[in-house]
């Protein structure tokens, strides 16, 4: 068993550090002597408590040494250990408690107050239920694992290779759980199957970045480092800032991490790049195409030409792996051109959580490689769920996985078992090829897959990860939506999350039109079944499962209940979120209460708005209706906002401080009458008011720069009727004299500069933009 393998590496390596918590101010170390005594230690506080071979007990805990000592208590009681995700609410807690049947709960003091909520609820159920059954008892992770100092009696371990040794639960299945069980059997085979793979001892550091509760992880961070006498470094506060201290302090040399944490790498590198100057770009890509076809004759130079970007990483880096969702081949190509190794691994939880990943070096990034030592993949049927549509290459079909890490089956869920596991091939529900190499390639899942009205078939993240490469794009997620009265008829509808910070830094305020124009714009190069053709905008981040996988199905759910209100109250604003007792004082104050009252006004709804929602997005302004706006309020105040100012304008509170006459504002109060375009179009015959520079200003004469671009404008349009078909009519609408306005129907983003191509002589020298 596990706890054989561990007591052996205890033996052999017991003064070298297991584990290192980085905490904000220190490092703790533990070495596997101290592991040991907690464990042991753990071991006898759990049995006094009850705990006995064969029995379930739950850690709801974060990533630390006191939750690897209890993990192998439990497994030296010969128990079950049942580690839970600590995002989750004690009503979902409560219902894996009761599927679990378990006797014992540790948490931690984060987690202690729901999870006695929990309990408490598993308690009440059982007691009208059963009266024989017991309640599950919470123990306070500090009480069982302390930092023991003395050696405790420990016996041998009882379970053997076949005994359950930890029930995972897969994400997103609190309603219909099913815990997957995985033996001593299971986890030392994927340990097997890693080392024999790629190559790892006891001189390599390993980051633990994931959670604990996470197959990929609990291997990975805990079981290999424990079997081979690695160390491991667990981080007390998950940021970005921790994790790059550690890869640059603790002599991080293996990190198995999600997609999104590679993404962040690429993306701090092309801003970069995008911020130098043009030869030093040219310079970036050249260097690029050079290490790629280098690296295809075996030689690597991208630790040297791009030093900087792998120096982030840290100076003893070896192995990048990632699992846990699909990674982006293209972003997967630059980061192999900048000479990363990066490993994509696959597999479920029902596997032990990877069963493939790719070599190192292996340029085929957009694979998740080849089977681990002892596991077999193949390919099977289609099956009914995958259709037989477009979406699907001749050879796809469902990837099934056989091997000693396959799962013993779901936890009293025989009919499941059966259903996953047929023939001892593990049936993935995924969809992919194998190439003449046997590398596996995934096409996607059955069950997310979306079928149209015309029989293809679209797997979302397949679309996801093209439009994610918009760089105003943060988050999106595909779905399938239904046409009014035809529920079967599904047309692509993606929930899209703006990227306002490069929205912020790029001076973007129009950001519906900006994410309407990539969206567009980037689908015109898809075939036409496999375009996103309607949005929704939300501003706050999509939810997620720990392992960061969009959870779509309450992606969907929200969708529709928005669409669902949106359409039954007319409601686009936010004004139906309650007001804080702060932003209710700020918005009765008499100059903030005036310009709100504007503001809503200005709103779709004219309907009094929240000092936070979006003056776009949630307010339904369009970019001209802003500039209105924002000329009122001035006008209103006496005030100027700066052309600075005003980019960084998003919100109504934002929006409202803007305008308000600061302290000493010499203008302050002096507002002026009427309105902008009040005054422009009254000013009769002559144009302009006599009295107004600004105007004055703008048609100040400048006869070469007007005759210039004059004749410009007409070249423009003989082109336009060359290439276009151009024809221009009822030019003999426009006044002969006075002011007026011109307004294109934005059919295309050449039309002002058409219709200026359109304009006489005696209209186009008194135009302005």
């Amino acid at each position: 068993n596990f706890c054989e393998v561990f007591a052996a590496v205890v033996a052999r390596h017991g003064s070298r550090t297991a584990v290192e918590v980085q905490r904000r101010e220190s490092v703790e170390a533990i070495t596997f002597e101290q592991l040991a005594r907690m464990a042991g230690q753990a071991r006898a506080r759990l049995a006094a408590k009850g705990l006995a071979p064969g029995d379930r007990c739950v850690l709801l805990a974060e990533n630390d040494a006191r939750w690897c000592a209890v993990f192998l208590a439990i497994l030296q009681i010969g128990a079950v250990a049942v580690p839970l995700d600590t995002n989750y609410a004690a009503k979902q807690i409560a219902r894996l408690l009761e599927d679990s049947g378990a006797r014992l709960l540790v948490a931690s003091a984060r987690m202690e107050a729901v999870a006695r909520q929990a309990a408490s609820l598993v308690g009440a159920g059982r007691a009208a239920g059963a009266a024989t059954e017991t309640a599950c008892t919470v123990l306070p992770l500090g009480a069982v694992a302390g930092d023991a100092q003395t050696a405790a009696d420990v016996p041998a371990s009882p379970a053997m290779r076949d005994d359950a040794a930890v029930i995972l639960y897969t994400s997103g299945t609190t309603s219909d759980p099913k815990g997957v069980v995985l033996t001593h059997g299971n986890l030392l085979a994927e340990q097997e199957g890693i080392v024999r793979t790629v190559w790892l001892d006891e001189r390599d550091t390993l980051l633990g970045v994931l959670p604990l509760f996470h197959a990929l992880a609990l291997v990975t961070n805990l079981v290999l480092p424990f079997s081979i006498g690695a160390r491991v470094v667990y981080l007390e506060t998950l940021n970005t800032t921790e994790l790059l201290r550690a890869l640059e302090e603790r002599g991080i040399t293996a990190l198995c991490c999600v997609p999104q944490f590679f993404y962040l790498v690429h993306e701090r590198v092309k801003q970069q790049v995008a911020a130098a100057g043009a030869t030093q770009r040219a310079a970036f890509r050249l260097l690029l195409r050079i290490n790629t076809a280098l690296r295809r004759v075996g030689l690597n130079v991208g630790p040297r030409l791009f030093a900087r970007v792998h120096r982030v990483l840290g100076p003893q880096m070896r192995l990048l792996v990632t699992g846990g969702s699909r990674f982006d081949p293209a972003i997967g190509r630059e980061l192999y051109a900048m000479g990363f190794n990066i490993l994509q691994a696959y597999g479920l939880t029902e596997c032990t959580g990877g069963a493939t990943v790719t070599r190192p070096g292996d340029p085929h990034v957009d694979t998740v490689g080849q089977p681990i030592y002892g596991a077999e993949i193949k390919i099977g049927p289609r099956g009914e769920s995958a259709g037989g549509g477009e979406g699907l290459a001749a050879s796809d079909g469902e990837i099934m996985i056989r091997g000693p890490i396959v799962m013993a089956g779901y936890y009293n869920r025989p009919d499941a078992t059966a259903e996953a596991i047929r023939g001892g091939w593990l049936v993935t529900g995924d969809l992919g090829s194998l190439d003449a190499r046997g590398r596996l390639r995934i096409t996607g899942r059955k069950k997310e897959i979306i079928v149209l009205s015309s029989g293809k078939n679209i797997y979302p993240e397949e679309i996801e990860s093209y439009y994610l490469r918009s760089p105003y794009v943060k988050e999106l997620c595909v779905m399938g939506l239904e046409r009014p009265g035809e529920p079967s008829a599904e047309r692509l509808h993606a929930v899209v999350v703006p990227n306002q910070d490069v929205m912020r830094e790029r001076k973007v305020v129009n950001m519906r039109e900006v994410l309407r124009f990539e969206i567009e714009s980037m689908g015109v190069t898809l075939p036409s079944h496999k375009r996103v053709l309607s949005f929704d905008v939300w501003t706050e981040d999509l939810p997620r499962t720990t392992t960061r996988k969009l959870r779509r199905f309450e992606i969907a759910a929200r969708a529709r209940e928005r669409a669902a209100a949106d359409a039954a109250s007319g409601a686009g604003t936010d004004g139906s979120r309650a007001l804080s007792e702060s932003d209710a004082a700020w918005c009765a104050l008499p100059e903030v209460a005036r310009a709100l009252q504007v503001i809503a006004q200005a709103g779709k709804e004219k309907t009094p708005v929240h000092p936070d929602a979006n003056i776009e997005l949630q307010m339904g302004l369009d970019s001209m209706e802003r500039v209105e706006l924002l000329t009122r309020l001035e006008e209103m105040f006496g005030t100027t906002v700066t052309d600075e100012a005003r980019q960084k304008i998003y919100t109504v509170r934002e929006l409202v401080e803007a305008v308000l006459p600061k302290e000493g504002d010499a203008a302050a109060g002096s507002a002026r009458g009427g309105d902008a375009w009040g005054r422009l179009l009254g000013a009769g015959p002559g144009g302009v008011p006599e009295d107004d520079a600004l105007f004055a200003g703008l048609l100040e004469d400048h006869f070469l720069t007007q005759a210039s671009l004059f004749i410009g404008a007409r070249v423009l349009r003989a082109a336009g009727r060359v290439l276009f078909g151009l024809r221009i009519t009822g030019a003999e609408n426009l006044p002969p004299e006075g002011a007026f306005l011109l307004s294109p129907n934005h059919q295309g983003f050449l039309d002002p500069f058409l219709l200026a191509g359109a304009l006489p002589w005696y209209v186009f020298r008194r135009m302005f933009f």
